[in-house]
């Protein structure tokens, strides 16, 4: 069953790129320990925290790149560290074609958060990720060497407004 919950939040993620990256190679650190998030923290409360600090320039909902955004996406600047917004399990850290270098983490209560155009990736699948702690780095996306952070957060497979969890930047 999670694997065909995993297989839907991917097709998903994919038919909405958020921007054009370039492939560089993964650099990976390593993990304090690997976990499962089970039973026991499904009524965990979640604080979510900015996965980096920057101006948002386009809202969930809108139109960019002819799709309608499922996130928001965050101005940086390139090799910006991007942070975990909750703590929670790796369950994608790798590069989808549109977004670039992405990791997905689950969290309790069915809770996912994305994280795509990144330069590369700290983690691996699997790995438990604190809140704050690094999980990239913002890739340039443009000449004039501006980097732009694509952010998630879904419930189960559906997209909702990150703004909705994350408190005024």
């Amino acid at each position: 069953m999670y694997i065909l919950l995993f297989l839907s939040i991917i097709l998903a993620f994919v038919s909405c790129t958020p921007a054009t990256v370039t492939n560089q190679p993964c650099s990976y650190s390593t993990p304090s320990k690997n976990y499962q998030v089970n039973s026991s923290t499904r009524n965990t409360y979640l604080n979510f925290v900015w996965p980096l600090q920057g101006e948002v320039i386009n809202n969930f909902g809108t139109n960019v790149n002819h799709t309608s955004n499922k996130g928001i996406n965050i101005k940086a600047k390139p090799q910006d560290v991007v942070v975990a917004s909750e703590s929670g399990q790796a369950v994608f850290a790798d590069h989808i074609t549109g977004w670039g270098k992405t990791v997905i983490l689950k969290h309790a209560n069915n809770f996912y958060t994305v994280y795509a155009n990144l330069n590369d990736i700290k983690i691996r699948e699997g790995f438990l990720v604190k809140k704050g702690e690094p999980v990239g780095h913002v890739a340039q996306l443009t000449p004039d060497k501006e980097g732009i952070l694509h952010f998630e957060i879904r419930k189960k497979h559906l997209a909702d407004n990150p703004l909705r969890y994350l408190k005024a930047n």
